[in-house]
């Protein structure tokens, strides 16, 4: 679930930090609240720097996504035990929860400087429903 900056020098990701334990097999599933440790790390694009930006002791954060201009994260985590999406300063930490629903998976930003118009433009429309409807 890596996250790469849009100058390419950064990094964010999701990760436990907590070995699983030497008798683990996969077939058994995770060890109860093992899952419930991952959380979000940011780091350079060498490898240098690595910093975590969600504290482990929340409830599985994942899927994060860097900002177009890189100063800030959405994720996904889990609070009262649901999926919820939050916006994370990373400077300054100041973290921001986004929804309140339930079942939400992740969250994507967009460059307003790529957006597309979304006013309708008559040149581009091929059949009009009041023509269709005439013929």
């Amino acid at each position: 679930m890596p996250s790469w900056s849009a100058s390419g020098d950064k990094l964010t990701f999701a990760w436990n930090n907590n070995p699983l334990p030497p008798d683990f097999k996969r077939e058994d599933g995770l060890p109860e609240g093992w899952a419930d440790k991952r959380t979000i790390y940011i780091v350079n694009r060498d490898g240098t720097g690595l910093q975590q930006l969600v504290e482990e002791a929340g409830r599985m954060a994942e899927h994060p996504e860097l900002s177009p201009n890189g100063e800030e994260i959405i994720y996904t985590q889990k609070i009262k035990g649901s999926r919820q999406i939050l916006k994370l300063d990373i400077s300054s930490g100041v973290r921001t929860q986004l929804t309140r629903g339930f079942g939400n998976s992740g969250g994507d930003w967009f460059d307003p400087a790529y957006a597309l118009p979304v006013s309708p433009q008559p040149e581009f429309l091929s059949t009009t429903w009041g023509q269709l409807k005439k013929d």
